[in-house]
């Protein structure tokens, strides 16, 4: 697709969302699968990632950028205060694409020779500068930025005559517009963004406006000042003709911080609800600062200032929102990334799941808090077939490949179910404390880590060693797909029930996965729920239950990431009667707020189930997917108003052209 068309469709698609609702969980998961379709369509053309340059710290950084001229015309300095760790060090390299040109470079004053190669410039020390001393440069520099990436750089003259440029430099786009040690490792301890643009714009970007300056050539300069430490990609200036609209965030009794946002005049007609969305935010910094600490940035700014792109980014302190990601997910999602991101960034690319895994999970523990468990498990739920199709290990071998580094399925969901299991081993109280304790690190706030810190402070505040977990799902590839089965026997008191587990993973990175697993044993009028730990391939258990169970549901809640067969009459692999298709009434009926529904397919088969409204109009998929032989299960936690729906089960064998199976049940959810 031609960067035109691109752009258009990425403008031209999605209608608004309604707050809290499932169509509003639709719209999110839309506006994230056009961002992944965005990273594809532009890979071809993306920079190499950079190896960490030896002998340098880059402390500060003030970019003093030009963009007022003709359009995609950008021209600029860069000081930047840079620390030196080796005292052989007789050059430094930044990272600037061959199509910027350099018009000169300082050191401490002083002219010195630079040359280009490739996307980076080499600037010759005037000396030898001992280890532990700071030397200032400046690199003058113009040109035409290239689009690169996930398109670094965006100048675009709308049609009231005003200029909206904006930049989204994750991961490697930095170097196209300025010049800098372009790695999430090398932080700079502050920045300062001066931006120039025509009167008829304003310039934005990180920390606080300390001035406005009004310039003789009908332009002003916004003087941007940031004093936390900060990577290169998070570094955004965004120009429009913007209106502006603030929130305040009490964060104590007598302070509070403002929550500024700057959209175009034409955001209404995209996103009605942007405004209501946006007024959500000081509530969202209220729940994750409990949850995580005080926001991070407290003493600057928070908002969102409006780009072309769909979905968000998360600059430091100002993140970047497309005119349909106006939303509470996406806004949610956003402002987790200002603890997991920004103020702690991934050390290296591959372990960017502590970024996007982070800011995936908790946007739905947001849900938790502010509406409830029965939003939890739905918005969980809603990613399920999206984290089983991810392929390769959470930790992205191929940082380079950005249908790697960005793959939805991977970083994103199974990142997020990553932190769910880690929740379920670990219980609510030592993981919240583990996650705190993480982001309270002082060896890691403001700077940046490797999923290594994480299983550090989860063992630390646990006291269990969990290489297990971190070894199979971080590590490790693909998921556990479970088959079950049970029998009942009396026992001195009451009854044993024996559940033999099997599992295959389809991979040798497990052999199988090491969790442990909740069974619910149900008898009329009684049921209780034990927890396994299922440590082996093949494994029984014996259990002694006060009744006899009808049944045991496994996993019963969706805490796993899994596949699931109940394997009928006795152990698992053994012989059993043949199975026939069938849909099973849903337990309990009515309910409030889950139920369970049984089927069994006789083959493998394509299966959808659906849940429907008296109307017909379908409310949610709960299945939709190729799946073997046997007896199984799914539930719904519903999120949906009281009254009478119906679920609809479609089966198509895979391999035996002309066998089908349809058939609808009624339930009735009671609120």
């Amino acid at each position: 697709m031609n960067k035109l068309a691109f752009f258009s469709l990425l403008l031209g698609i999605l209608a608004c969302p309604a707050a809290h609702s499932q169509t509003g969980d639709a719209e999110f998961d839309a506006l994230q699968a056009r961002e992944m379709q965005r990273f594809a369509s532009l890979s071809r053309s993306l920079h190499s990632a950079r190896i960490l340059q030896p002998g340098v710290d880059a402390k500060y950084y003030r970019l003093n950028i030009r963009i007022a001229d003709a359009k995609d015309f950008v021209r600029g300095d860069v000081t930047s205060l840079i620390k030196v760790t080796d005292g052989t060090l007789s050059k430094i390299m930044f990272d600037l694409t061959n199509a910027m040109l350099v018009d000169s470079a300082f050191v401490d004053g002083l002219r010195s020779p630079v040359s280009a190669a490739g996307n980076a410039i080499t600037i010759t020390l005037p000396r030898i500068y001992n280890t532990g001393e700071l030397l200032q440069s400046r690199v003058y520099y113009h040109g035409n930025p290239p689009y690169t990436g996930l398109g670094s750089y965006s100048d675009n003259l709308l049609t009231d005559g005003t200029r909206w440029t904006y930049t989204l430099s994750e991961p490697y786009g930095a170097r196209d517009w300025w010049p800098c040690i372009d790695h999430p490792n090398d932080k700079a301890d502050s920045a300062d963004i001066w931006i120039t643009c025509k009167q008829n714009t304003i310039g934005v970007s990180n920390g606080k406006l300390i001035e406005t300056v009004q310039n003789a050539d009908l332009t002003r300069t916004f003087k941007w000042k940031h004093r936390y430490p900060i990577a290169t990609y998070l570094i955004p200036v965004t120009i429009g003709n913007f209106n502006t609209f603030s929130d305040w965030y009490r964060y104590s009794p007598t302070d509070s911080m403002e929550v500024v946002n700057y959209v175009l005049p034409s955001i209404a007609s995209t996103s009605p609800l942007y405004r209501s969305s946006a007024a959500l935010t000081p509530r969202m910094l209220g729940i994750y600062s409990a949850m995580f600490g005080t926001f991070p940035f407290i003493k600057e700014k928070y908002g969102h200032a409006q780009f072309g792109w769909s979905g968000g980014m998360e600059h430091q302190t100002l993140t970047s929102l497309g005119s349909t990601a106006f939303t509470e997910a996406t806004i949610a999602h956003e402002l987790v990334h200002q603890w997991f991101g920004d103020m702690i960034t991934c050390r290296t690319w591959p372990d960017l799941w502590l970024n996007e895994g982070f800011a995936q999970y908790f946007e739905a523990v947001y849900r938790e808090k502010q509406y409830g468990m029965d939003s939890y498990w739905s918005r969980m739920q809603s990613r399920i077939s999206s984290a089983k199709s991810a392929t390769g290990t959470l930790y992205v071998q191929d940082s380079a490949n950005v249908d790697n580094l960005f793959a939805s399925s991977r970083v994103y969901n199974k990142g997020s179910f990553v932190l769910q299991m880690l929740r379920f081993a670990l219980g609510d109280s030592i993981f919240f404390a583990s996650i705190r304790s993480y982001a309270s690190d002082p060896a890691l706030r403001y700077g940046t880590a490797a999923t290594a810190d994480l299983r550090r402070h989860c063992e630390t505040v646990s006291g269990r060693d969990l290489a297990w977990f971190f070894n199979e799902w971080v590590f490790g590839e693909k998921y556990p797909k479970y088959s079950y089965s049970y029998s009942h026997a009396p026992g001195v008191s009451g009854y044993v029930s024996t559940i033999n587990i099997r599992q295959t993973t389809g991979t040798t990175n497990p052999s199988f996965f090491t969790m442990p697993i909740p069974l619910k044993f149900i008898a009329a009028g009684w049921d209780t729920t034990v927890r396994v730990d299922n440590n082996a391939a093949n494994q029984t258990f014996q259990i002694a239950v006060s009744h006899k169970p009808d049944t045991i549901q496994f996993d019963p809640q969706g805490w796993l990431l899994r596949d699931v067969t109940k394997v009928a009459n006795g152990i698992a692999g053994l012989s059993s009667a043949p199975l026939s298709f069938s849909l099973g009434s849903n337990y309990p009926n009515p309910f409030n707020p889950s139920t369970t529904i049984r089927y069994t397919l006789p083959v493998r088969c394509r299966v959808t189930i659906a849940i429907l409204n008296p109307l017909g109009q379908r409310v949610v998929e709960l299945v939709n997917e190729d799946q073997p032989a046997g007896e199984k299960e799914v539930q719904w936690n519903a999120v949906a108003a009281s009254g009478i729906y119906f679920y609809r089960m479609e089966a198509a064998a895979s391999d035996i052209p002309g066998i089908t199976y349809t058939k609808t049940r009624r339930m009735v959810l009671v609120r």
